[in-house]
């Protein structure tokens, strides 16, 4: 079997699969069906579609495999870009919350120092978690049916943690400076890596004109909701991925100069502008 076809078979039993697990939940919470019937439908219909499913995942897993690819090029491959990002998404929320409850910042070890970028961010993200707190609550109290309730509280309870997964997400991932670069980050998400060499001045200078990440000729703002405090000069041009919600659908640009949102401003500056020199470029680009 060819490839598109292995993908829309997969994507057809898919849609079936979930389809006949609606179908038959709504039967049942309607009380159109008994538990009894419900149970019945599931064993017979649900059961062997969700094996059906398994089994062409499995093939197309391993076909892909095969093929030498990476489990992230799997995921591509099998789920495709945006379903398999919006599923990276998920499961880094859940790093994100188990590095901020081991007090844990990613890729920060000895000799690693983490620039925090939080500070004066968090009041708007923390005023939707404790409205979508309220919510649940609420929700669960005026909700007279106790199936739709259940449902309701679990994607509640789900919707929670994806906040705080995108709370903690920022809070985890700081830029990092270490002895000889320099990784400015967005979340998750790499914006560029550069030799310290290459940051020609670092002056701390407070930016009110953007309050939402953009580039503007040769320079990146990657602001937070009072702009940016801090500009890094650099030796030359370099390619800088701009941040998305969508890794697959990031565009690059050429700046010259980064204007950052960071906690201390002047500590950045103190520690980037004496070990600035010139003649260093950029290392790397990317996620």
């Amino acid at each position: 079997m060819t490839d598109p076809a292995a993908r829309r078979l997969h994507a057809a039993a898919l849609v079936i699969t979930v389809a006949a697990a609606v179908v038959n939940a709504v039967l049942a919470a309607a009380g159109i069906v008994s538990p009894t019937t419900a149970f019945t439908l599931w064993l017979a219909v649900e059961l062997p579609l969700a094996a059906i499913l398994t089994t062409i995942t499995v093939v197309r897993v391993r076909a892909a495999l095969r093929r030498r690819r990476t489990w992230s090029e799997v995921l591509d491959d099998v789920a495709g870009p945006t379903p398999a990002e919006l599923i990276r998404f998920e499961l880094r929320g859940y790093r994100s919350l188990w590095l901020w409850l081991r007090r844990r910042y990613d890729g920060v070890s000895s000799g690693v120092e983490p620039i925090g970028y939080t500070k004066g961010t968090m009041a708007v993200p923390v005023a939707f978690l404790v409205a979508a707190v309220a919510e649940t609550v609420v929700v669960h109290v005026l909700v007279p049916w106790p199936p739709v309730r259940t449902v309701l509280l679990l994607l509640s309870l789900w919707g929670l943690v994806q906040i705080a997964g995108v709370l903690t997400g920022r809070i985890t991932h700081p830029h990092l400076l270490a002895a000889d670069r320099l990784i400015v980050r967005s979340g998750h998400q790499v914006i560029v890596e550069l030799e310290r060499g290459a940051v020609r001045r670092c002056v701390a200078r407070r930016r009110w004109e953007y309050t939402d990440v953009t580039v503007d000729g040769e320079a990146l703002y990657l602001p937070g909701p009072d702009g940016t405090c801090v500009d890094l000069v650099l030796t030359e041009p370099v390619e800088v991925r701009v941040p998305r919600f969508l890794a697959h659908r990031r565009p690059t640009a050429t700046v010259s100069r980064l204007s950052l949102q960071v906690d201390d401003p002047d500590a950045v500056a103190a520690s980037l502008t004496p070990r600035s020199t010139d003649g260093a470029s950029r290392i790397s680009a990317g996620e």
